[in-house]
């Protein structure tokens, strides 16, 4: 072996890391092209939009272009090394991420204060808004994924951006299929129960009264939340079949090593920066504009290290089910993320019903709830960056001394 060529990743030589290799680069080059030509249309809709004097639709539309242009790019490091291992250059060698990837980090207070401008002053909101979805989204997951990396083995390039590759492609699009069929059954009880019950009979009856104005109707929908049978299925969803989709969805950033194989540290951190990439795709498009957008981006930072944390814990369990039959580690890591994912959606709904209004004088639904929701949201934040650091100092352990 030619000393001077650098170290290559175990299993160099076989079939399987250039099959990997080629379709990451298919995987990277399509989804960029995609989301260019998705940014394209939303930017003639947003266009066409500004010029009907329709300014909300023209937010809309410029700020899915945003979202769509950050994807893009964010595929741009992966299309690069995987393009690299397809026209055969050496693999680069192992490594952490240096110091200077916390330099552009250091934008995010401007990026922030242009949103701030944007949507609490008015300032611009059509150019700094989706300028400030893009920074605060992009720099809020680099400052995590730049710390699981530090914090985790060293990892080749090629091999950290596939991870992450999975997570801001192939993840949002299996998961947003499923939960799309699960709450196709949810829909049609609902639908049920406003046709054949008189409860519900009385709401659709209020809510084609309240449809020509929308303050009313606003109100009307506040009052509908107060119904246990609404609450209960909501509160279904969010907490059980969202949990348990995307917590098994997550587990595909390590599924492509499955038989070939990964420690215990490189599975958590696969998993860890395919849910950095999950986590990405959902503050691009799941973030709205508006007043609350402030608190809302806040409040997706702890979504990030959430997002990471519970992907790392499922993705390890997997791969010690599946090449040591720890049957029983896999189970315990996936319940322990689905409940924290559960504890979260409940906590982010409770203060989303919480500030829809009923009337002046009528708090809104769970209005009492809210600060204890925030709190818990906190928690939750707190409790996966230290889990995140726990679960690295364990893994740096050696085996004997791990049990």
């Amino acid at each position: 072996m030619n000393p001077a060529r650098p170290r290559p990743e175990a299993g160099e030589g076989r079939r399987a890391p250039t099959t990997l290799a080629t379709l990451m680069f298919i995987t990277a080059l399509g989804g960029m092209a995609m989301a260019l030509m998705a940014a394209f249309a939303l930017g003639g809709l947003g266009l066409l939009s500004l010029i009907d004097g329709d300014d909300f639709s023209a937010l809309t539309s410029l700020w899915a272009m945003a979202g769509s242009l950050a994807v893009a790019a964010a595929l741009c490091p992966a299309a690069y090394w995987s393009g690299r291992a397809v026209l055969g250059y050496p693999p680069a060698t192992r490594d952490r991420p240096s110091g200077w990837w916390l330099l552009p980090i250091l934008g995010y207070p401007a990026c922030l204060a242009l949103g701030w401008l944007a949507h609490a002053r008015g300032v611009a909101t059509l150019i700094l808004g989706p300028l400030a979805l893009i920074g605060t989204a992009c720099l809020s997951v680099i400052l995590v994924g730049w710390w699981v990396r530090r914090l985790g083995p060293p990892i080749t390039p090629l091999r950290a951006w596939g991870h992450f590759t999975i997570g801001v492609t192939a993840m949002p699009l299996t998961a947003t299929v499923l939960e799309f069929i699960a709450i196709l059954p949810l829909v049609f009880v609902l639908a049920a129960w406003l046709l054949a019950s008189p409860e519900g009979q009385s709401w659709m009856a209020t809510l084609e009264e309240a449809s020509l104005d929308p303050e009313q109707a606003m109100q009307t929908f506040g009052a509908f939340l107060r119904s246990p049978f609404v609450l209960i299925s909501l509160y279904g969803y969010v907490a059980l079949a969202i949990p348990v989709i995307e917590e098994l969805i997550k587990t595909m950033a390590v599924w492509p090593f499955l038989r070939r194989g990964l420690s215990a540290s490189e599975a958590f951190l696969g998993g860890a920066l395919g849910g950095a990439g999950y986590a990405l795709f959902e503050a691009l498009f799941l973030t709205q504009p508006g007043e609350g957008w402030v608190a809302t981006t806040f409040a997706r930072i702890g979504a990030t290290t959430l997002h990471v944390f519970t992907a790392a814990l499922t993705s390890y369990g997997l791969m010690k089910a599946f090449r040591r039959k720890r049957y029983a580690v896999a189970v315990g890591t996936f319940l322990a993320a689905m409940a924290m994912h559960a504890l979260w959606n409940l906590a982010a709904v409770t203060i989303g019903i919480a500030s829809v209004p009923i009337a002046a004088s009528t708090p809104p639904p769970l209005a009492d709830y809210s600060g204890a929701a925030g709190l818990l949201l906190i928690i939750l934040t707190a409790a996966s960056i230290l889990g995140l650091a726990f679960a690295w100092g364990r893994l740096a352990r050696p085996a004997a001394e791990r049990g």
